[in-house]
């Protein structure tokens, strides 16, 4: 285990012990999942990987409204062993209610995180920092309000040019509808300074990223214990990753998620049924548009055909799900598929994938 896991561990074992005086209630919850690809990399050339999951979430609710929460994880590949990881979060936070019948909430929370890899994905172990705070409201029953904003830090420890410091501001307000309807829409603002960036030639580089996200989610009761759930949102990048610019031809250029990096469009309609004695199953269908600025797209030959990548995604899935209460302890296990067909104007990325995953977890 790597110091940075050490100190989050440690951590955590001094504020338990600090506070375990005048905790009010613990809880401890253990999941092990288990997913099988034929595709681990979504390329053209197919390659099959089997990998397990363990993860862990411990939880001390202390004075009125104060939560302290340590989450970690792991994802062990079985074949392509270099890209097993493991990551730990450690998170304080006050979630004080308010108003008539405490319906409505404010939350701050401040956490230390790290991510670990193999050396041969060196390049995307970090160390960083969160600050959240959030608001919720509910004037009436019919109607609800969130905003919320999140500024984060990672700290790369072997790639210190992806350093970067983000803020995310998002807001969404509910309508609950006679109906038995449920709308959301939704707003989000991101902010990236790329810290670690250097500069190319004369000047100050250019070291800032901004996008926009909109989306509404729609949710409707069919009969008892049945619904849909739709969801579209598009993301707009205002310019290329200033990171994509830079390190796209580095040998060692990886990225953790597409923020900042691609766009487009994302829809799915899902049905969900809950039946008698713990057992529910849903079945959907994704749709994707991704587009990557600055990341150009090339035949099987590697020339480059176009100046930007574009991906198309369409995915079936389903899911069975069964979940029972032992007094204070529960158990949880899902069984679930996904087939993922791409189309992309880059040849590397025109494929499939079948993929398989089965999760059982312990709540106390």
């Amino acid at each position: 285990m790597k110091v940075a896991t050490r100190v989050v561990m440690g951590a955590l074992v001094t504020l338990l012990a600090a506070g375990s005086a005048q905790a009010q209630e613990f809880s401890a919850a253990g999941a092990v999942g288990s997913a099988w690809t034929d595709n681990v990399f979504l390329m053209r050339t197919p390659e099959w990987d089997v990998s397990i999951l363990p993860s862990l979430k411990a939880g001390l609710d202390f004075g009125t409204y104060w939560t302290l929460q340590y989450d970690g994880s792991a994802e062990i590949f079985t074949n392509h062993t270099d890209l097993t990881s493991h990551d730990h979060a450690l998170r304080l936070q006050v979630n004080p209610a308010f108003g008539p019948e405490g319906k409505n909430e404010f939350l701050v929370a401040l956490a230390v995180e790290t991510l670990r890899n193999q050396d041969a994905y060196n390049a995307l172990n970090f160390a960083g920092g969160q600050l959240n705070a959030a608001v919720s409201l509910e004037p009436a029953t019919w109607a609800a309000w969130q905003a919320g904003v999140e500024v984060r830090y990672r700290g790369f420890y072997d790639d210190t040019q992806s350093n970067a410091l983000d803020v995310l501001a998002t807001t969404s307000v509910r309508f609950t509808l006679p109906s038995r309807t449920t709308l959301t829409p939704r707003v989000g603002y991101g902010f990236r300074y790329n810290l670690g960036l250097k500069g190319q030639g004369q000047g100050r580089p250019d070291r800032d990223d901004h996008q926009l996200d909109v989306g509404l989610h729609i949710s409707q009761g069919l009969w008892a214990q049945g619904g849909l759930q739709a969801d579209y949102s598009y993301r707009h990048l205002f310019s290329t990753s200033q990171a994509l610019t830079r390190k796209l031809t580095q040998a060692q250029f990886a990225f953790l998620t597409s923020d900042f990096i691609a766009g487009g469009h994302r829809a799915y309609l899902k049905y969900k049924q809950v039946l008698p004695k713990g057992w529910a199953f849903t079945v959907g269908l994704e749709f994707r548009t991704l587009e990557f600025p600055g990341w150009p797209a090339t035949d099987v030959a590697g020339t480059v055909i176009a100046a930007n990548r574009e991906d198309r995604k369409l995915i079936p899935q389903a899911s069975v799900a069964y979940a029972h209460a032992f007094g204070s302890l529960s158990l949880s296990a899902t069984v679930s598929y996904n087939y993922v067909r791409q189309w992309s104007n880059s040849a590397d990325y025109d494929t499939q994938a079948h993929q398989v995953g089965l999760n059982v977890g312990l709540e106390y």
